[in-house]
């Protein structure tokens, strides 16, 4: 209400309509900046008392639990990899360009992150227009994946000498650019519907996610077209 009709400041009445008080735009500046904190806190699984100049027994014992849980998503990337090893034993390539697959996509995903948990904290994304803004990220995802993916096939093709590996290399990244969009968005949505705060963690959970999946597609497609890569 303040944001929308530049108030100053906002009278506080009980049900009879009777004077109880005032709320002025500086409590609102400080709540404004607390709740913007906490978001960002949480994103990043951090908790929103956190401090730099914090105790560190206090600041280990708030970020060694999402850091483990870190840990168990990252093998899981870890696990998809291994389940590939001969392919990447016979294509040494491959693992040059599969930090680049995980990370754009993850990118990807962050950015789309962003924007819903910005929108859900505003009221500017509702449960009633979810699937016009999940609609709207999805065409964001594939144009973006068809661009990035068409530039990075081609660099693989000139650098490496491969065609075929450039094929590989776009359609992966096309596919994982979208899913990382997709994810970014479905997350902090599920989360809004599970009633947890839709900031809480969302980033590991979607570069989880996007990592994990990256490695997948990327290398499953090279196993489909190892004949030709090899």
């Amino acid at each position: 209400m303040f944001e929308k009709y530049d108030l100053v400041d906002l009278p506080v009445v009980d049900n009879e309509d009777h004077l109880l008080g005032r709320i002025t735009i500086d409590d609102i500046v400080d709540v404004m900046e607390e709740e913007s904190s906490e978001d960002i806190y949480r994103i990043a699984g951090l908790h929103e008392d956190d401090s730099i100049f914090n105790n560190p027994v206090q600041s280990i014992r708030r970020r060694l639990p999402w850091l483990y849980l870190n840990l168990m998503t990252a093998l899981a990337s870890a696990l998809v990899i291994a389940f590939f090893e001969n392919t990447i034993q016979m294509v040494v390539a491959l693992a040059v360009f599969m930090p680049v697959v995980a990370g754009l996509g993850g990118n990807a995903g962050g950015q789309s992150l962003a924007l819903i948990v910005r929108g859900l904290a505003l009221g500017d994304v509702t449960f009633e227009n979810s699937k016009k803004a999940l609609y709207k990220q999805v065409v964001v995802g594939i144009v973006n994946g068809i661009a990035i993916g068409v530039v990075i096939g081609t660099i693989a093709y000139l650098w490496k000498g491969m065609p075929v590996l450039g094929l590989v290399l776009g359609l992966a990244m096309i596919i994982n650019v979208f899913v990382g969009t997709l994810i970014g968005t479905l997350i902090p949505l599920g989360l809004k519907w599970l009633k947890a705060d839709p900031a809480l963690g969302s980033n590991i959970f979607v570069t989880a996610f996007t990592d994990a999946f990256g490695f997948f597609c990327f290398l499953g497609l090279a196993t489909i077209f190892l004949k030709f890569l090899t």
